[in-house]
């Protein structure tokens, strides 16, 4: 660290480098923030064209090649800085890329290179190589971990080499930089051998604790590489420990990627119209459907039947092609896809597969698939000729983009009124992956094989499936980071809430924050299901509530906006109460809304068996949905007890009454002066002084009305616009009292 702040010094008192400026290209929350508060859209865009602007200013200010390869060691120490605490790698790895692309081209490195500034800029890029190191870990495969471990040990053996040629100040900074990182991923594949080796049932001969004790007294390690080496001691040991007991191996299962999302700006007939019209020609998006289907659920008759048709969890479905994910060269994952709307507001998209003979690490893996954080896989869809790099992209561009472009009314489909209608907007909930377990057996360790007709003993139970080794997966929520391919290992605490014998003894239903795990081990297929059909409606509800919760916040801000313009001189008061009254009103029919489907989630009518309407008040107890539909409640109580509508109609009421007071200032006028001419004609006074007194009153009358009327409309200028407006709003009602006339006679037997 003491070099950083000499680095840090001398580019900031030398060269004038801004080096809080560049660090801070590398921290995208608060850009966040600042272009989308909502955290509905990606500013990848935005944070790379901003970072290449700052980069590009701070280039143009060193002009000794000393100086460009110091400000590439700051850049290096800032990206470093930044990786240990981001999940958005891929940002981290473009806005390096962007930095050296761009310094190529200011300082004419590639006309005129410069030993030192070369070794510095490979020094970021050894960086780039080890986050797709950690990329290649958190997809699971074991084949790319290598090969991108190897990958990386040669470039410091050739970097290192380099630098120990060119010698200099910076040629020695990254040669211990480099020889540091070099013996720590030798480390690491020594111990990635050794956990192969002691999974394969092998006899390893790797002693993690010596070699750990004297690489920490011979290398300065950070604490993060400290860490992380002592991850993989921890799993290894616990590998060593679990020899003796029984493994447990998926021999056959489903599981299910989730993807919820709620829709705002259009009502489900709308959505089922214009989907269907708009995917029936050509063109229709990045991934065409194959099919349109008006009932998607497969256990339908777990609903009653008798429900009212916008109460059902039973609507249209998209067939989608087959989506691959190619994990590495062995291993390739076909899920199928399809998107799902139903009348009561629960949609998603729903991609599922069948897994047959997982081990612990393998399902793992596989339950990580849906994750953001995920490593970079191949992900294609069949037609769609696009490749996305995670699942989690594929869903986004196809939920946050293409869904809105094809939900978007369109005068061609619903007519000219239509597209004045309000915007569509997507919300999507947090994705969630379930897992159905079919038939599970006990295994002496991983990779254990069948040899012939050799028979395993199947789990009978969820209480034995939890006893084996590599339960401790189905216990908790998919994970957001890894340190090995075998942290599944270490999972220690339970973070899961677990239903038993929902229909059967033994029968398990494991809840996490965003995982489902059923084991009906001896049931038919049709009983877990159920549990499936179940769990999957409960996990969908996180869109729903997503898409209430914007309407609650969208509210708001309009009331706040029409009681800010109501305010304003000049403004269009009228128009301000009425857009009030209809704001009002559909608040009202939202909440008459939202509270039936509350109502309907808890009572026993929305399913046809009674173990179906108990398993799901658990799943809402258990995925803590009944707290989020409580707080959603008490946000929707205080938004109908608020005050802004009656203080508008106060408001008004006050302008109304400058009317009544204008109006009895000219009848009092009015009063006055005939008095006076009574007066007069009696021959009270002289007619001079009655016709002055007469004046005053008048005048006195006419500004008194007049600024009550102008204050009533707002202004002078709206009540300019007024007078202007009042002959084109006379004979609109003359055309109206007209029409009204004919339809009478018409009306008229």
């Amino acid at each position: 660290m003491a070099v950083q702040r000499l680095i840090e010094a001398h580019l900031r008192d030398r060269c004038g480098v801004d080096t809080q400026a560049v660090r801070d290209c590398f921290i995208w929350n608060g850009l966040q923030s600042e272009v989308d508060p909502g955290g509905e859209s990606d500013v990848e865009e935005e944070f790379l064209h901003r970072a290449g602007v700052e980069f590009e200013r701070q280039a143009a200010l060193t002009p000794t090649p000393a100086d460009r390869a110091l400000l590439c060691l700051w850049v290096h120490h800032s990206s470093v800085r930044a990786w240990n605490h981001t999940y958005r790698v891929d940002m981290l790895m473009k806005c390096m890329a962007r930095f050296r692309d761009l310094v190529r081209r200011a300082w004419d490195l590639d006309g005129a290179p410069d030993v030192s500034v070369e070794l510095a800029l490979r020094l970021c890029d050894l960086v780039r190589e080890e986050i797709a190191l950690e990329d290649a870990l958190k997809t699971g495969s074991r084949p790319r971990y290598t090969e991108a471990l190897d990958k990386v040990i040669g470039s410091c053996a050739g970097l290192l080499h380099d630098a120990g040629a060119e010698g200099g100040p910076v040629g020695g900074f990254v040669e211990g930089e480099v020889a540091v990182r070099r013996q720590y991923h030798l480390v690491l594949r020594d111990l990635h051998r050794a956990l192969v080796a002691q999974s394969s049932g092998q006899r390893e001969r790797f002693e993690v604790r010596k070699v750990l004790r004297r690489l920490v007294n011979a290398w300065p390690f950070s604490s993060v590489e400290l860490s992380k080496m002592n991850a993989h001691r921890q799993a290894l040991e616990r590998l060593r420990e679990a020899q003796k007991d029984k493994w447990m191996r998926i021999d056959e299962g489903r599981i299910v990627y989730l993807f919820p999302f709620g829709v705002t700006g259009v009502d489900y007939e709308a959505i089922r119209a214009r989907l269907k019209r708009s995917f029936a020609g050509p063109g229709a998006g990045a991934v065409r459907p194959l099919a349109v289907i008006d009932h998607f659920t497969y256990h339908a008759d777990i609903w009653e039947p008798r429900l009212e048709k916008e109460k059902r969890f039973d609507g249209l479905e998209l067939v989608l092609p087959k989506v691959r994910l190619q994990v590495d060269g062995d291993t390739v994952e076909e899920l199928n896809a399809a998107l799902r709307f139903s009348p009561m507001g629960v949609h998603s998209l729903r991609l599922e597969r069948n897994v047959e003979d997982l081990y612990p690490s393998q399902l793992h893996a596989a339950m990580f698939r849906a994750a953001r954080e995920h490593g970079t896989v191949e992900v294609s869809c069949e037609g769609s000729g696009a490749v996305w790099d995670r699942l989690s992209r594929f869903a986004r561009d196809l939920i946050g983009r293409q869904l809105p472009e094809e939900l978007a009314p369109r005068a061609d489909l619903d007519g000219a009124a239509a597209v004045e209608g309000p915007p569509v907007c997507i919300h999507r909930g947090r994705s969630h992956v379930l897992v159905r377990v079919l038939r599970a057996s006990e295994r002496d360790r991983e990779f254990d094989q069948t040899l012939g007709d050799e028979a395993r003993p199947l789990v009978q139970d969820g209480r034995r499936l939890l006893e084996l080794t590599g339960s401790s997966v189905l216990l908790h929520a998919a994970p957001d980071a890894k340190e090995s391919l075998w942290d599944w290992i270490r999972l220690a605490d339970d973070h899961s809430k677990r239903i038993w014998n929902q229909r059967n003894q033994g029968d398990l239903l494991i809840s996490t924050e965003n995982t489902t795990v059923i084991a009906a081990l001896d049931a038919p297929n049709f009983i877990s299901g159920d549990l499936e059909a179940i769990a999957e409606f409960t996990a969908c509800l996180s869109g729903m509530l997503a898409a209430w919760n914007h309407q609650l916040d969208a509210y708001r801000a309009g009331v706040a906006e029409i009681i800010a313009g109501y305010a304003l001189p000049g403004a269009d008061r009228t128009a301000q109460m009425e857009a009030m009254k209809r704001k009002r009103m559909q608040m009202l029919e939202f909440e008459g809304e939202t509270r039936q489907v509350i109502a309907l989630l808890h009572s026993p009518g929305l399913l046809r068996s009674p173990s179906n309407s108990a398993s799901l008040r658990r799943l809402l107890a258990a995925k803590h949905i009944d707290d989020q539909l409580e707080g959603f409640s008490a946000r929707l109580n205080e938004v109908m007890a608020d005050q802004s509508e009656a203080t508008l109609q106060r408001w008004e009421g006050d302008r109304h009454q400058r009317v009544r007071d204008s109006l009895t200032a000219a009848v009092s006028a009015l009063s006055v002066c005939a008095a006076i001419s009574i007066w007069q004609a009696a021959g009270f006074w002289s007619p001079a002084g009655w016709g002055a007194a007469t004046v005053v009153v008048a005048a006195w009358a006419a500004v008194y009305v007049a600024a009550q009327w102008v204050s009533y409309n707002g202004g002078l200028w709206s009540t300019v616009r007024f007078l202007a407006d009042a002959p084109a709003r006379a004979v609109r009602r003359a055309h109206l009292r007209a029409a009204r006339l004919r339809l009478r006679r018409i009306a008229r037997p």
